[in-house]
């Protein structure tokens, strides 16, 4: 069992046993199952932390324990079919200590108590005001929905999945079903089976019903990304329809439907092949993004929301340590228009500018609310601007039941909106535009992505125009600032070579040797700068959890860590001493807690922890929270955090683990938290320099809206009604705009050639398999046929002058081999390592002839072994005859 629980629940027999013991009929149930279907997209790793996450969950919210085993494809199962069987006991396990630490229950140990509410009838359900089963059912498919979306979103991946039924959806489609292993075995030798992932009239029924209505399809589809291409709608019908004749009809019914609309036609290159697919969305999708793109410009073209030059000023001048910029800025979101956009890079001092305009527009009368899409930037808004905030999904839970309306005097500011999804913040700009209100967007692009379908900030940041704060600010060294730029300007190679070339990118043997690096200087740190404020950054869970552990394991060691007590939180068994840093997981308005929030454990009793939080003015300096564990348990170590729970977040120094999983958004923003410092701490293994690094950590995740394209022709093309307004350069917009298209541009134009340069390095794997398969055919000719071998090998020695003419894409295989299909030791690998191509390629095939040789030896003697048996059996029938 996983987690907090009596030491005999851990044993999985003793555990089991217990089970059937507790039960006095026959036909009792012992345990409940709950089967769940892992991404494929995932790591094995990532599998499994996720896995575990969901299994804590169902072990906290039930009181039982919980045992999975995850199963993984193997001999002919479909690669794709990792899935987990998780088994819940039936009963709670027992919970409580005595004064010794020891579990203490109403049962004996080794057994199990009281039925779980899982198991229990409805009308007692009702009775004791709890949840019916099929409403608890509900919020485990919702909760598992929730954690696995995380979980691919850490991983940098843009798929999700939805736990809702496609009849809940709308959809008609049916849905495909996990077969087994036993049965996938029955039906692989011919056996009639009665269970299978989808039926074969139930694939011909999808075919079907996809030819009379593609557009369930590419709801599917648009559920996740709101500009695909083809292969997007290829994965989306391999999971429906099995037969490839079906399938291809199906595809061409999809790419034919009136639903789908051509954003972009595929790009190609001068010899002609393409390096970018065509773009593609769906009417519905169009008029999601032109209805939010209507209502932005129709707010930005309204007036009413001025705020008097006076006040605007005194707001400046009791902060004269303002940049000019921020001040432009401050003028900018006090105009009387209804939306405003500041786009900023991370550290250029968004914060302070907007507790300046509260300030102004506070003073003009004006109600001033805050947003985000997470609860920890929402504290920090409230906590630096000093703008009361809410999640984003707190003000819709709010519409929905009719409170917390917006006004014609109302101002709404929503920060990091480079994280919401283009459904999401359409909702809110139309929402807005109804009521009347003003909307104040604030973010950065280049930052973490949004969960959902599109980058709706920038879309609406460039049509309505918006300022550009780039000075950074958090940084106090000019080089780390100028490193900082680079970060945000896609430049991820050039800011890490400014760390690197600093000592700030350093390399360890293995991934354990990384982590005991930053433990080491995290330690170090606390030692020199108690006062100062510091945060450990991994992209990871699994190694969040190591570094805590590590982290908190030698603090005990060294006596720093006395008193601790245990406690049974929401991630399990967690003990927290007076000193340890906490960190909060939930949400909770009573305790005025967010999650991300971060504090200092200042006394720990049973049951009980008195933390202070942080505050600008450092670690632990902020209000004093009383915790009561049986009423609030979601905390844990806060030494370390996910990159994701740290946007928002400054602190003196950061250490930052480097992993594979990590992109150039999160580099970004793991990079930037700093004031004085940031180390980043990589692999060896994984990484074997800073150019590999640096390759791996600049992959772009960016995500497009339709807006991103030419509305008017791609409108002309497929009869999709435009206004006016929404013909691109219809009008001209603020200053800032011209600079963002640049930018994105720019993007584009990187993603192209990227493309380009990937190409040219498959190109060189083609060729050198090519020429290594015509040289290993003509080896047994090294006798009989000398000149073809000896073709053969002229023609793979120079392969080495092929390198050196591509030397670019020589080194981008050197650095990423495993990108493009290179297995560790192999001959390419080995050619690609040594210093002299030639040479090696010399090396490698002299063996290969010396081996061949030996091998024609060896036959040349079998064989005349065999034809000596034959002569002599000749002449033993000739004798007898």
């Amino acid at each position: 069992m996983h987690g907090a629980g009596p030491e005999w629940a851990r044993d999985r027999s003793a555990l089991w046993n217990a089970a059937e013991l507790a039960e006095r009929r026959k036909d009792a149930r012992v345990a409940r199952e709950i089967e769940v279907a892992l991404p494929h997209e995932l790591s094995a790793e990532q599998r499994l932390a996720l896995t575990r996450d969901f299994a804590q969950a169902l072990a906290r919210q039930y009181g039982v324990a919980v045992d999975f085993a995850i199963h993984a494809p193997h001999g002919h199962t479909d690669v794709r079919n990792h899935h987990a069987h998780i088994l819940l006991t039936t009963r709670r396990v027992v919970t409580g200590r005595d004064e010794a630490g020891r579990w203490i229950g109403a049962m004996p140990a080794g057994s199990l108590g009281e039925k779980s509410e899982l198991e229990l009838e409805n009308k007692k359900l009702q009775a004791l005001g709890l949840p019916t089963s099929h409403e608890q059912l509900r919020d485990i498919r919702s909760g598992w929905e929730q954690r696995t979306n995380e979980h691919l979103a850490r991983a940098g991946l843009d798929v999700r999945i939805d736990h809702r039924s496609h009849q809940e959806r709308g959809l008609e489609i049916e849905p495909t079903q996990h077969m087994g292993v036993h049965a996938t075995q029955m039906e692989r030798r011919g056996k009639a089976v009665s269970r299978v992932r989808i039926d074969e009239e139930a694939a011909k029924r999808n075919a079907a019903l996809i030819r009379e209505r593609p557009d369930q399809v590419l709801t599917l589809i648009t559920g996740e990304k709101s500009v695909f291409d083809r292969h997007d709608v290829a994965r989306a019908l391999h999971r429906y329809i099995g037969d490839a004749d079906a399938f291809q009809a199906a595809f061409a019914t999809v790419m034919a439907s009136p639903a789908l609309v051509e954003l972009r036609a595929e790009q190609r290159d001068e010899r002609g092949r393409v390096f970018e697919q065509a773009r593609y969305s769906t009417r519905e999708m169009v008029g999601i993004e032109r209805d939010m793109a209507i209502s932005a410009d129709r707010m930005a073209d309204g007036r009413g929301f001025g705020v008097a030059g006076r006040r605007v000023e005194a707001a400046v001048s009791a902060r004269p340590f303002l940049a000019e910029e921020q001040r432009a800025a401050i003028e900018h979101v006090c105009r009387p228009e209804r939306i405003s956009a500041v786009v900023g890079l991370a550290g250029a001092g968004k914060s302070t500018m907007l507790a300046a305009a509260r300030e102004a527009w506070v003073a003009q009368g004006y109600r001033v609310h805050g947003a985000a899409l997470a609860g920890k930037a929402a504290e920090g808004l409230e906590e630096s601007a000093g703008i009361a905030s809410r999640t984003l999904a707190s003000w819709e839970r709010g519409w929905e039941r009719g409170f917390d309306r917006l006004g014609p005097r109302d101002v709404l500011v929503i920060d990091e909106a480079g994280m919401v999804g283009s459904k999401q913040l359409s909702r809110f700009i139309t929402e807005a535009d109804r009521a009347g209100a003003k909307i104040v967007l604030v973010g950065d692009p280049e930052q973490l992505q949004p969960i959902g379908p599109g980058a709706a900030f920038r879309a609406v940041a460039e049509r309505i125009g918006f300022v550009d704060l780039a000075e950074i600010r958090r940084q106090h060294e000019g080089w780390q600032r100028a490193a900082s730029v680079a970060f945000g300007r896609h430049q991820t190679e050039e800011g890490l070579r400014a760390y690197a070339e600093r000592d700030a990118v350093r390399f360890e043997a293995t991934a354990a040797d990384a982590r005991a690096a930053i433990v080491r200087d995290v330690l170090a740190d606390m030692e020199a700068r108690p006062d100062g404020s510091r945060l450990v950054l991994a992209h990871r869970n699994a190694d969040v959890r190591e570094l805590n552990e590590a982290i908190r394991t030698v603090r005990r060691e060294r006596g720093e860590l006395a008193d601790e007590r245990v406690y049974r939180t929401t991630e399990g068994e967690r003990a927290f001493a007076p000193g340890d840093r906490l960190l909060f997981r939930e949400n909770n308005r009573e305790l005025g807690v967010k999650n991300g929030m971060l504090g200092t454990v200042a006394l720990a009793e049973d049951d009980r922890l008195l933390v202070r939080l942080d505050s600008p003015s450092g670690p632990g300096r902020g209000r004093a929270v009383s915790i009561s564990m049986a009423d609030y348990a979601a905390v844990d170590h806060g030494y370390a955090t996910t990159i994701h729970k740290a946007q928002g977040a400054t602190v003196d120094r950061a250490y930052v683990l480097a992993s594979g999983t990590m992109d150039r958004h999160l580099t970004y923003v793991a990079m930037t938290r700093h004031r004085d410092g940031v180390t980043l701490y990589a692999d060896r293994a994984e990484f074997s320099n800073v150019a590999a690094l640096s390759a791996r950590l600049s992959r772009s995740q960016a995500k497009e809206t339709t807006l991103d394209y030419d509305q008017a022709a791609y409108a002309q093309r497929r009869g999709v009604e435009v206004r006016p307004r929404e013909v691109v350069a219809a009008r001209e917009i603020e200053a800032g705009r011209a600079g963002f298209r640049a930018r994105f541009e720019a993007h584009r134009q990187h993603q192209a050639a990227e493309a380009a340069r990937n190409e040219e390095a498959h190109g060189l794997v083609r060729e050198w398999t090519r020429l290594s398969e015509t040289y290993t055919k003509a080896l047994p000719g090294l006798e009989t046929d000398p000149t073809l071998a000896g073709q053969t090998r002229a023609a793979l020695l120079g392969f080495a002058r092929t390198l050196d003419r591509h030397s670019e894409a020589a080194q981008r295989l050197r650095a990423r081999g495993h990108d493009f299909g290179l297995k560790e030791g192999s001959t390419l690998v080995q050619v690609l390592a040594s210093p002299d191509a030639g040479k090696a390629i010399e090396r490698l095939m002299a063996g290969a002839e010396e081996r061949m040789r030996g091998h024609l030896a060896r036959e040349a003697e079998r064989a005349a072994v065999r034809k000596q048996q034959e002569r002599s059996v000749s002449r033993g029938r000739g004798m007898s005859m």
